[in-house]
Parts: structure tokens; sequence; C-alpha cells
């Protein structure tokens, strides 16, 4: 039986750090059963383990701004499904283009995070049992979200909560897959215990992160240190307000790259994720992995987290700077936190997850 030609509208670049991208290009690297054959494409040069597949063809880009008209082409290939598609302006014109060709195939998308507005919250909190945040979009990015996931044949979300709420907007066309992490993301034997809790977090500089939550936390707790890694606009405005607070104890050293996050969470006690909307955060599985005892919200009920298992799922902020100055306070807590998610994720490795994703889609798509 011939091999499913399957599109996967994603960047498969060495280089590339957006958090989809990467999730795309761990899938393909692991993806090897002979029923398909996936189609993705490069712009400089392609992720190793992408390469390298047998199972996968890559496509290089045309250069400068022609790139995006190759990635519309793109969606008009042969193929006979699509996987995975993007939300941006070359997505939408591919997918319209197919669309107003006649050319119907299954196309599998992906739910990651809720997006929306206040009544987008209004209408997901009541079914959630909970106050629901969703991250703001433009409203013409909402508009053709929205299409999307209509007329997607089959949406795998990456949490049972997401799964829950897309049903509840798009009708029950939903799956669920977590995704996975790199074998890098474990705890270091050679680290010495800070004399000093350390406190961390990873995110960009958006309002719906609120670093200025953060802020706070370094005030309160003057006997541990804080530490946000990411960049954005307000990264200089929140270093400035650091300086003039004279919290000596918090530090924002800016962006990091992917590859040096495993030393970096093994320097640390404890992740902090202040965020009210997020889906299921890469940096809090990762961090777990690390051993680190983590802290975030319940509001979007991320199964990375357990209550009092491997850290706390709080509900204002009250409550998290309760759990934070528990965790300080307490080494023998957050070393039982800690090593109770490295624990768990040893079942998020991409190696086992991936295989699952595969299954999935072919299963789908009758293989």
């Amino acid at each position: 039986m011939k091999p499913l030609e399957i599109l996967v509208p994603r960047w498969a670049d060495a280089q590339n750090s957006n958090p989809q991208n990467l999730n795309a290009v761990a899938l393909l690297s692991r993806f090897t059963r002979p029923e398909a054959k996936w189609r993705t494409f490069f712009y400089d040069s392609p992720a190793p383990g992408v390469a390298v597949s047998r199972s996968v063809g890559m496509v290089k880009l045309w250069r400068r701004r022609l790139w995006k008209y190759h990635v519309a082409a793109l969606y008009q290939s042969s193929v006979d499904a699509i996987f995975y598609p993007g939300v941006e302006w070359e997505d939408k014109l591919g997918l319209n283009l197919r669309r107003i060709s006649g050319r119907k195939i299954p196309l599998i998308a992906t739910m990651e995070s809720l997006v929306g507005d206040e009544r987008r919250e209004a209408e997901l909190s009541e079914p959630a049992g909970h106050p629901v945040h969703c991250a703001r979009v433009k409203p013409e990015t909402l508009q053709w979200i929205d299409s999307l996931y209509r007329s997607a044949d089959l949406i795998i979300a990456i949490s049972p909560f997401l799964a829950r709420m897309g049903s509840h907007l798009y009708g029950p066309r939903f799956r669920t897959q977590m995704l996975g992490l790199d074998s890098a993301f474990c705890p270091s034997t050679s680290n010495f215990p800070n004399s000093r809790p350390l406190v961390l977090n990873l995110a960009s500089f958006q309002e719906r992160k609120r670093p200025e939550l953060f802020v706070e936390l370094a005030a309160k707790f003057p006997q541990a240190d804080f530490a946000w890694y990411g960049s954005g606009s307000r990264l200089e405005e929140f270093r400035r307000s650091a300086q003039s607070r004279g919290l000596s104890n918090l530090r924002f050293p800016g962006a990091v790259r992917h590859d040096e996050l495993p030393a970096l969470m093994n320097s640390a006690d404890i992740f902090v994720l202040p965020s009210n909307s997020e889906g299921v955060p890469k940096v809090t599985q990762e961090a777990a992995a690390c051993g680190l005892a983590v802290v975030i919200f319940g509001f979007y009920e991320s199964p990375s987290v357990v209550h009092e298992k491997n850290g706390y799922v709080v509900w204002n902020d009250a409550e998290l700077f309760d759990a934070v100055g528990r965790l300080i306070a307490d080494r023998e807590l957050r070393e039982q936190m800690g090593a109770a998610g490295a624990t768990m994720a040893k079942e998020w490795n991409w190696d086992l997850r991936a295989p699952q994703w595969e299954n999935e889609v072919l299963g789908f798509l009758g293989r």
C-alpha cells in the first residue's frame, strides 16, 4: 500500500525557537511508521533530527519575502492530509486557496491554549466550573482561529481541559495528547543546594504573564533570590523597577537559548509561573523534570502540576504568595516535591509521546 503523504506546515530549522515549531521538530524526528511520508520545510538549515529521518521530506523555502508565498503554495501540494497548520498570514492564504480550489483533504489541527476576549472567557467559565482566562489576540486573528477549528476534521488538544473547552466551542472533534520533553531535562547529580533558595521563571514580558507579580514576590521574600529570564519590550522597564525599589535579590537577565534551559533550571530551587492564561506551559514540564517544585494557577488545569505532590496549584494571588513562602521556608518540602515532579516527567519523554501522536494521526486517517 502506498504511504500517505502528510504536509506539516511548520518551520523545521535548526535555530528556530518557536514553541510550536520545536514541538513539530520533536515529533517529526521520531515518526517512523512506514504507512506515512511527512513533508515539512526549512529556511536556513534543517534541524538535524528531521534532516536524517527517512520518514520526512524537507523543502527549502524561497528566499527573502518570497518564503510566505512558498509556504502558501506548499498547502496546494498533492498530499493526503495536512497536520499541525499554523495561524499566520501565509497559512491562512494557503488554506483559503485550497478551499477555493475545492480540493478537500483531511485537516488535523492542534489546540495548545485558549484565545479570546471577555465574552469568550464568560462563555467558558460556566462549563469549566471556575474562571477561565484567554490569551488576547486581535479580533481578526480570533476570527481566523475560530474558522480554522470549525473547518478541521480532527483537533488534538494537549490537555483534557483544552479538549473539554474546545468541544464546547467547536463540537466533539477532539482527542487529547500531551506534549513531550527532551531527555536533557532531568535532575543534575552534580549540583549543590543553594544557600539561598532561587526562584525562577522563564517567559516573555507580556501583560498576561504578569511580571509585576514576580516583582512583588521578590519584595516580600528578601531571604530568597528571584530570576526571570525572557525578552520583550518591557524588559528594561522591569529592570529599572527592580533597581529603583532596591531589590538586590531580583534579576532580569534577558533571553536564554533553549539548549541552556536544563542547566539553568538545575541551578534553581522553585519555579513560579504567575500567568493566569496558559495551555500546558512547556516550561512547567521542563522545570518539574529538572526536579523543581512548581507553583502555577489552576485556571487552565495544567496536568504538569498536581497540587501538593510536585508543587502547588493556586487560585488567587494570596494563595500564590503563601505557596511560594512555604517552599522558600522548607528545603525538605521543595526537595520532596521536586523529586516527585522528576518521577512524573519520566512519562513525558518525547520518545514515549511521539509514537502516541503518530498513532493518533494515522489512526484517524485509517492506517
